[in-house]
């Protein structure tokens, strides 16, 4: 932890890199994704996609109550993407996400 003195000088630093340079005081303070961050990313949309087709195969074939369960699980995985890893409004006015 840093003293209060140290804080102090810290957050004037910050005040006139914000005040001096905006652009670069947004580019630091903007959150990037880990690499971590990155594969859980992924990994929710293999597991979305899988499931969203094996939904639709099993309507297909007949399996209405299996297909139903396999998509509504696709759903929530989907849902859940969406909760951990927003769009923020630079990324959408892109249509980029910022991997």
């Amino acid at each position: 932890m840093l003293s209060e003195p140290e804080q102090r000088v810290l957050h004037e630093i910050e005040r006139t890199i914000v005040a001096s340079d905006p652009g670069l005081a947004s580019l630091l303070t903007t959150r990037r994704v880990s690499g971590t961050g990155r594969w859980a990313k992924i990994a929710h949309d293999a597991v979305f996609a899988l499931s969203a087709m094996l939904g639709l195969f099993c309507l297909a074939l007949g399996a209405i109550g299996s297909g139903m369960v396999a998509l509504l699980f696709a759903a929530v995985v989907l849902e859940v993407r969406r909760a951990r890893f927003p769009v923020s409004a630079a990324q959408s006015d892109d249509g980029q996400d910022a991997d």
